[in-house]
């Protein structure tokens, strides 16, 4: 909100601000303007009553012979200070200013400085050139040691694994944002994690949860996620702490959206930039179903559950990766993320892996955009061929075309201009996906 201006404290009747020029108090503004008014007047009779000075010569002639006179006296009480007593700063600038009074010596003197002067410019201009020769030469040894250090790492990871470096990683290479050096290392990271962390079927194991319940719960964390600017990983990671914890863990139905609530605000802890201290809100929004003490009881044996491990690969974080190296527009990975955050809905995708989920929706997204995409090129970056998404994308379309209107959170999300309305983008038969 902007600040309200003086004219607006004026309309509205408030308080002017202490020290302001409305509230100065009225005999010292008076005070003031008589003082002003004073000085102005005086000026002006002062530049009328003034005359022209009139200079004599006599008076020319005897201030001179004053200051000869002057001058004699001080030479006299230089010479016998000298006779006298040790020289000081003082007398030696005396003595000097006194022995300046002859012609030559001014003349010498007047030598001196100007041959001080250009030395000293001389000397200030060798200093700069010193420096700035100092700065360009380092400056070049920064960037040969960049450049150096650019091949090297070339050099390295070309040796050590053999692969072609990605384009995209190549020129984000020393980037400390995007570290392209090491973006490949990771992925391939968190695919080996993916192994520590598959779901498997727990809802037939669960006394009173079904499939419903938990899309009920997921939809009601996607409104959350989106009334509160949470990150996307924020919502993802609170889906994959719930399912790992189903996993191996029994849960009530009057308890499954504390545990819920648990699990978003671990989440936050975790994928959140911000603070996220919302315990209130959660129970607010829970219509006072639990209390914060129980909020915090049951996040903290959720991470006792997880074994405190938290590094969870995410099929958004897959997504993001897999778009910025195909180098896809902004509106095709917002579909792809809507096809994405759809699935989270759906219980049948629980025990699939991230990485295979992100690459269907990706691929499912350049389809239902018209675009073009080859196969090599497509297991370049994802390290997925076709034929092992296939079914994914398949069923991912079809989830699509039987999607509940009572869970419509998702849509309605991305349904928004933000999101360029890609929940309303006409969607595609399975006879008309192609499989090159």
């Amino acid at each position: 909100m902007p600040p309200i201006t003086r004219h607006q404290l004026k309309k509205t009747g408030l308080k002017t601000e202490p020290y302001s020029k409305e509230n100065r108090p009225l005999d010292k503004r008076a005070a003031l303007f008589d003082l002003v008014t004073n000085n102005v007047t005086t000026v002006k009779t002062s530049a009328q009553t003034t005359k022209p000075l009139e200079i004599n010569k006599n008076d020319v002639s005897t201030k001179i012979e004053n200051t000869c006179k002057v001058i004699q006296q001080k030479k006299e009480i230089s010479q016998s200070s000298v006779t006298k007593k040790p020289e000081t700063r003082s007398s030696a600038k005396e003595s000097a200013r006194l022995s300046l009074n002859s012609s030559d010596d001014s003349n010498l003197f007047k030598s001196t400085l100007e041959e001080t002067a250009v030395s000293r410019l001389s000397t200030k201009s060798d200093e700069l050139y010193t420096t700035a020769v100092d700065s360009t030469h380092r400056s070049s040894l920064e960037i040969d040691h960049s450049d150096l250090y650019h091949s090297a790492a070339q050099e390295l990871s070309v040796n050590s694994n053999e692969e072609e470096i990605f384009e995209i990683d190549q020129a984000s290479w020393n980037n400390f944002m995007y570290v392209g050096c090491y973006a490949r290392d990771i992925i391939k990271y968190l695919k080996q994690r993916e192994d520590n962390f598959t779901v498997t079927d727990y809802i037939s194991n669960q006394p009173e949860l079904t499939a419903k319940h938990r899309a009920i719960v997921v939809n009601w964390l996607v409104s959350l996620q989106e009334m509160y600017g949470l990150n996307h990983e924020v919502l993802y990671m609170a889906v994959k702490l719930i399912d790992l914890y189903l996993m191996k863990n029994e849960t009530l139905q009057n308890k499954f959206q504390l545990l819920a609530s648990g699990a978003l605000l671990l989440a936050t802890k975790i994928d959140e930039r911000g603070e996220p201290g919302f315990p209130y809100d959660l129970v607010k929004h829970s219509k006072y179903i639990y209390t914060e003490d129980e909020l915090f009881v049951t996040e903290k044996e959720l991470f006792r559950a997880l074994k405190y491990e938290i590094n969870v690969p995410l099929s958004y974080v897959f997504l993001r990766r897999y778009a910025r190296c195909m180098k896809c527009q902004m509106i095709l990975l917002t579909l792809a993320r809507y096809i994405l955050e759809c699935s989270l809905l759906d219980y049948k995708f629980v025990t699939l892996k991230d990485s295979l989920k992100a690459a269907a929706c990706l691929y499912l997204a350049f389809k239902m955009c018209n675009k073009a995409i080859e196969a090599k090129e497509f297991f370049k970056y994802t390290d997925y061929r076709v034929i092992e998404i296939k079914e994914t994308v398949i069923e991912l379309n079809n989830m699509l075309h039987t999607q509940s209107s009572n869970l419509s959170a998702v849509k309605q999300k991305y349904s928004h201009e933000t999101f360029f309305k890609v929940a309303n983008k006409s969607l595609l038969s399975n006879s008309k996906l192609t499989f090159d």
